[in-house]
Parts: structure tokens; sequence; C-alpha cells
């Protein structure tokens, strides 16, 4: 890969993009939106002649040294973690009953029903909002027919217990956005409140004096469920649902429903034996089928990994794929697109060894002879993306939906 000539579009030629696979070039396409902060957009990935194309800002990029560097490493390490991660077929799937409405009905609705706020963000507005309650209503009904107990929790979490113990903050630092406040200092708070009002100040004139909470915003509801379960000593499996605002930093990749900073994500937590969370997940895998067959979407069931981070990326996927982990439901938007919608996790004792989430020990009901560690699993629906398919599926008239 040669250094390319600035523009504000750029060329470069990377033979690890020889032949490369459609799995392979998606995933190199994810992780270059966390490669250097000059990328605009990737605009086109072609394995057949090895080149990628980029839209830039040439005045962060400069003489784009750094530019081809950092491609050039994000590209190769990207392509060698897919070296041991095998093709598998979907393990199932359906088509619609019609034509989808696709892409453009999804740009409509957008447009009259989504309001901008900024980076990753946009309010949803009158029937966005109702198609968005109305499909978490259809979710937790699922939810509730095992049961799941219903809980509620904040949208932050600490970062200094359960995320180093599990290894979240190297495995996805990417997505990550991090909590910060003014110092609990009269001075600087003063000096701080003049300048806000007289220069319109956004953030401190010099930020390193801003302290870090020790909270990140959540990328996942079921985090806090775990801490909540801290020490626990249960007698039988449980089931939690609850429904929260996720908080995942996506680079330029930001899109209206789609790839959102925030977005809605209901889950259930299963804690359990093995045996009990394997069933329970294998119904909640049932049950979302049948959701997407009452709704007429296109989908389809595959084994799929998580967005790690490039350079923890390669013995993380081939274990999520070979012991199939991570199952995914993924909604079509039109022949070619779908977004993955729903996602069924196994975590073995992975959260219940660090919080110490055990079972009760027969004939104590304290569990203080040594009571086995419990194992996890989460079932997680976007309800944002359930929002895209349904109108890719049905169109962006509000009148034309069928009832929900």
């Amino acid at each position: 890969m040669t250094a390319p000539e600035l523009s504000e579009h750029v060329t470069l030629r990377c033979a690890r993009l020889s032949g490369a696979s459609a799995a392979v070039l998606a995933g190199v396409r994810a992780d270059l939106a966390f490669c250097h902060p000059a990328i605009r957009e990737v605009t086109r990935l072609d394995p057949d002649s090895a080149t990628l194309e980029l839209a830039v800002d040439p005045a962060v990029a400069g003489d784009g040294a750094d530019l081809t560097q950092q491609v050039q490493a994000v590209v190769g390490a990207s392509v060698a973690s897919y070296r041991f991660v095998p093709q598998t077929p979907a393990l199932w799937q359906r088509t619609a009953g019609a034509a989808l409405a696709g892409l453009p009905a999804l740009a409509a609705f957008t447009s009259r029903f989504l309001r901008p706020l900024g980076p990753g963000q946009w309010a949803l507005v009158g029937p966005a909002a109702r198609l968005r309650a109305a499909l978490d209503a259809r979710v937790s009904a699922l939810a509730a027919q095992i049961d799941a107990e219903p809980w509620h929790l904040p949208s932050i979490e600490m970062a200094a217990d359960l995320l180093p113990a599990t290894g979240y903050l190297s495995s996805h630092p990417q997505h990550v956005t991090f909590g910060y406040h003014l110092p609990p200092h009269f001075a600087q708070l003063r000096d701080f409140a003049a300048k806000a009002r007289s220069e319109a100040l956004a953030v401190p004139a010099d930020p390193c004096g801003l302290q870090p909470t020790g909270f990140i915003l959540e990328p996942f509801v079921c985090h806090n469920v775990y801490r909540a379960l801290r020490g626990a000593r249960l007698a039988s499996g449980q089931a939690i649902t609850a429904l929260g605002n996720a908080y995942r930093y996506e680079g330029h990749r930001f899109e209206p429903l789609l790839r959102q900073w925030e977005f809605s994500m209901r889950e259930v937590v299963l804690v359990g034996s093995a045996e009990y969370v394997a069933r329970q997940r294998q119904r909640m895998v049932e049950l979302t089928q049948g959701l997407a067959e009452d709704l007429d979407l296109a989908a389809s069931l595959e084994i799929a990994t998580d967005p790690f981070f490039v350079s923890e990326a390669g013995s993380a996927r081939a274990f999520q794929l070979l012991q199939s982990t991570k199952l995914e439901l993924r909604l079509g938007l039109d022949e070619r697109h779908a977004t993955a919608a729903a996602s069924f996790n196994l975590h073995a004792r992975h959260f219940t060894t660090p919080l110490d989430i055990r079972g009760v020990s027969d004939g104590d009901a304290r569990g203080a002879s040594g009571p086995e560690l419990l194992e996890t699993a989460c079932v997680g629906w976007g309800l944002e993306r359930w929002m895209a398919a349904f109108v890719a599926r049905w169109g962006a008239e509000p009148a034309d939906w069928p009832g929900l």
C-alpha cells in the first residue's frame, strides 16, 4: 500500500483485500470506521482489484502518511481475524409474502418522522414513536411467555468492576462512550460558568480539567442486571426483562434507525443452570422467529460474532462461531441488504464468576457450603432496527401498515 495523493477522495491498493469474501469485506468496512479520524466514508471495497476508496477530510489527513499506515494496519488485522472463521449457512430463513418496499421507503419514512438532533441521535416523531412502542409491546409479550420479571435499570454503568473482569474494554473499546464531569472545586466551576456565559463555551477551555465519572454509557442493558445479582444464591432459573437505552459509538457509520449512538434495546437475561439457560434461549429464538413470521418480515437466523475490536478479534470470532454462542436474527431491508435486529447469546460463567452468582446447595438455603456457579444468557432486540425492517416491508405510509 502506497501513500495516496491527498484529496477528498482517496484510492488505496491493499493486497490483503484480494479475493476477500463478502463477510470479510463487511468486517473490514466496519473496522475502518475506527481507523483514522480523517475518514468520512468507505465508498468502495473491491476484492478483484484489491483496492479501497475513501472519502476523507484533507485537513485532518495531513500528508496522508499516517492515514495510509493506519488503513494498512486495520485492513491487514481485519482480514487476518477471519482466517479461522468458517463460512456457515443460515440456520433458518424466510422470505416476505410480497416484494419489500425497500430502502427508498425507509428513507422516505425517516425524512418524515425522524428529526436529527446530533451525531447518531434522532427524535422519533408521531407514527415513528408509536411504531417503536408497538414493537416493544410485541417483544415484551415474548418475554412474558417465559415469565421474565420486568426490571427498570439506569443507562450508565460503573467502569471499574465488571468491565475489567470480563475484558469488555479491551474487546470493544471502539464503541465505548465515557462520562466526565467538572471538578467539585468552587473557583474552577465559577471560572467555567463565567466563560460559558461570556464566550458561549460548550466544554472547558482546557478539557484536561474534566474528571472521569467512573461510569460509561451502557452498551448493553444486561450488564446492570448482573451487577444487581452480585453474590446472589438462586434456587431456580430466573428470567429478567428490561427496556433500556444503549450507547455505541460508530465512527462515521451513523445512520437513522440502523446505526445510532443511542438506541432502544429490549433484553431478556437468563440466569440458571446450563440446561435452563440453553432451553430458554432456544425458546426465545423460536418466539422471535414467530414474530418475524407474524409481521411477514424477510428474516434469517445465523451463527454470528460480536463486533470485536480488530486487534482482539481473531480467536474470539473463531470461538463464537465454532461454539455457536451467538445467534443473530437478520431482517431484510431489500434484496441485498439486511440488518441484525436480535441476538441470542450464551455466556457460560463469563459473568457469574466475577460476580459470584451461584445456585443454592442442597440442605443449605444460604448456599454457604459451596454451591455451583450458575450460567447466563441474554437475548436482545434492537427496536429501531425492527422499525426499519417493518417500514422496509410495509412502506413509509402508516395508513398502509397492518395492525400490530
